[in-house]
């Protein structure tokens, strides 16, 4: 089964993100620098009594930059 990624997704700005990030990495100095992007869908139905009685439907978005800097994380 293939799954697509959503146009939503695509449309954010995703290489600036990750351009800005990395040059700032770099200006200060960083050995090695890596950028990531992460989105994650949770949905949940609750059940009473083996009736429906609730649902969530979430979704998180969110990046990380982790850097080398004098030989540290």
């Amino acid at each position: 089964m293939a799954h697509e990624v959503d146009q939503s997704f695509l449309a954010l700005p995703l290489r600036a993100l990750a351009d800005a990030a990395l040059a700032r990495a770099r200006a200060l100095g960083a050995e090695h620098a890596d950028f990531r992007l992460e989105r994650v869908r949770d949905a949940s139905w609750r059940l009473r009594d083996a009736k429906p009685a609730g649902s969530s439907d979430t979704t998180d978005l969110g990046y990380a930059v982790r850097v080398v800097h004098g030989g540290t994380w």
